[in-house]
């Protein structure tokens, strides 16, 4: 029975899975992509991506913080799947992104983070029934996977002159996910559970650079550009296959001539197909523009401090797939944010995600995700 399990836990281990049995349709292929982005620039719908400090994008716009900053983010999610006339909940806590930066000068800003490359969490369980002689016994499969691809990046900004914001980082791209499958009968006195597990490991490299240009004092316009390095599968000290990091072209643009406000556009297109080698042929893998568009406005007063009141839509296909279709996301958002503590010395961002994720006609899934996001200036 042992040896039965144990080829599925490789097989979906080694040669990431595309059924829907993993329970979710976020997390197919090697997992959700986050985007990297903040709390602060997922309320509005992540279109102020690029001009936002705090998002792992566009290393040329840390110079925005103009002091020494601490940031965590947390964000768990709640998400129902329905396929056909049935469905199955599940929720995942995600930790998507830690950042650091500090002055080194008046025009050089340093900066490191931590961000959720790809999210590779779920748990589904199933009942059925094995022959055992002439025997049905009844047994309970679950299938689970714990683990996360994440960027960790050393970034440096360069504000020569106040329109002009230019900024280049080195990622390290490393995580690993667990798989873990098991079999328990419902007669445990007599037939023992049988539980395989197996952990595989990835490692490569990027390189990214980035740019801020203001029109005056109503326009800004920014890009980045990551370039990918090679990207290895490994299980121990074993190397399983190669193939290299996605690239990444994004840019945003966002009217600022209102006092407090940011009107903004923002695109991206990711080529994730680079990783397609990592996977089996069965695995759709598949090239990837992510739109949004969102406002950020300075909202009504509390006590000494302000709000700045978000909302956005977003618009991207998801980069892995079922074997018959790609997976298409729309995300409706709204936030808030303001200072925090004597002093303003730290802020509070919350955002509110409601996303649409569909396969087919028959299979879709919704998911709410509550981001929150602390900074800190010590």
């Amino acid at each position: 029975m042992s040896m039965r399990i144990f080829p599925v836990v490789a097989v979906l281990a080694l040669l990431p899975a595309t059924g829907v049995a993993q329970g979710s349709l976020g997390t197919l292929g090697f997992g959700y992509p986050t985007g990297q982005l903040s709390t602060r620039a997922l309320g509005a719908g992540g279109a102020m991506g690029e001009m936002d400090p705090l998002s792992a994008t566009n290393p040329a716009v840390l110079s925005y913080f103009g002091g020494t900053i601490l940031y965590f983010q947390a964000e768990p999610e709640y998400r129902t799947l329905t396929s056909g006339g049935s469905s199955e909940n599940s929720s995942v806590a995600r930790y998507p992104l830690i950042a650091a930066a500090f002055p080194v000068s008046s025009t050089w800003t340093l900066g490191i983070s931590a961000s959720n490359f790809l999210d590779r969490t779920f748990r589904t369980q199933t009942r059925g029934t094995i022959m055992v002689s002439d025997t049905a016994l009844g047994v309970t499969n679950q299938f689970q996977s714990d683990g996360a691809v994440a960027d960790l990046r050393l970034a440096v900004a360069w504000n020569p002159v106040r329109w002009l914001k230019l900024g280049a980082a080195a990622h390290a791209i490393a995580g690993d996910n667990r798989v873990r499958n098991s079999e328990r009968f419902d007669d445990s006195t007599r037939f023992a559970a049988l539980v395989d597990t197996a952990t595989i490991g990835y490692t490569g490299n990027a390189l990214s650079a980035g740019a801020e240009v203001l029109l005056g004092t109503e326009v800004s316009l920014a890009s980045s550009y990551r370039r990918g390095g090679s990207l290895s599968l490994k299980r121990g000290d074993t190397t399983i296959a190669m193939a290299h990091v996605p690239d990444r072209l994004a840019l945003s643009a966002a009217y600022i001539g209102i006092r407090g406000t940011a009107l903004s556009v923002r695109t991206a297109h990711e080529t994730w197909t680079r990783m397609a080698s990592l996977g089996s042929s069965s695995l759709r893998v598949s090239d990837t523009w992510d739109t949004s568009v969102g406002a950020d406005v300075l909202g009504p007063r509390f006590g000494e401090h302000a709000v700045s009141v978000r909302t956005g839509m977003r618009w991207r296909t998801l980069p892995f797939g079922i074997s018959t279709a790609s997976v298409n996301e729309k995300t409706f958002s709204v936030g808030a944010g303001t200072l925090i503590g004597r002093g303003g010395r730290a802020a509070l961002d919350l955002a509110l995600l409601h996303a649409n994720r569909t396969a087919t006609p028959t299979l879709s899934e919704t998911a709410w995700t509550l981001s929150v996001g602390l900074t800190v200036r010590p």
